[in-house]
């Protein structure tokens, strides 16, 4: 008897999570979310500002009217930023492609992340930016290049922040 009540509700769950026991006003709506697409490379057009962003797959590393295309667009977007989600939503867009990211970008998103007093995006983007560099000369020029503008902003490598030993207070329960 008690099998008999177990299978009933196992059949019952399975009717009740499929696909076919839904609305079809929720599958009309998710058919037509799917289908449409505003943006380059198919993106969803439920939120403008994605649509909006040059994808890896909108770029040809070989033509040089793609590579100012990019420079500018991320330029104008570090310089108009409102919020720190749009800052660190930026920054994994330029590091998810193939290119090293201009010194002109890199300096824009550090005196964004300055703007929006996130000193430790500013440093974490230098060090996604010595990841990203080719070689450790590459990156040197980029700290060579950007030097006066982390001075102005005292911004600092990971490497000078030093490193920090946790020194626990000693309680009569840890002895």
């Amino acid at each position: 008897m008690t099998r008999l009540f177990r299978l009933a509700s196992v059949a019952a769950r399975a009717v009740a999570f499929s696909p076919l026991a839904r609305p079809t006003a929720l599958r009309a709506m998710s058919a037509t979310a799917a289908t449409s697409s505003s943006g380059p490379s198919g993106h969803s057009s439920l939120d403008p500002t994605i649509s909006a962003y040059p994808t890896a797959h909108d770029l040809d590393p070989n033509e040089k009217n793609d590579y100012e295309k990019y420079v500018t667009f991320w330029r104008k977007h570090f310089q108009t930023l409102e919020d720190d989600f749009e800052l660190e939503r930026g920054l994994n867009h330029i590091f998810a492609t193939d290119w090293v990211p201009s010194v002109e970008v890199i300096g824009d998103a550090l005196r964004a992340a300055r703007a929006q007093n996130s000193f430790a995006t500013a440093v974490r983007t230098l060090e996604a930016l010595q990841s990203k560099a080719h070689n450790d000369k590459q990156y040197q020029q980029y700290v060579k290049e950007l030097q006066p503008l982390l001075t102005e902003l005292g911004i600092v490598e990971k490497k000078d922040l030093g490193s920090f030993e946790f020194v626990r207070e000693k309680r009569w329960w840890m002895e």
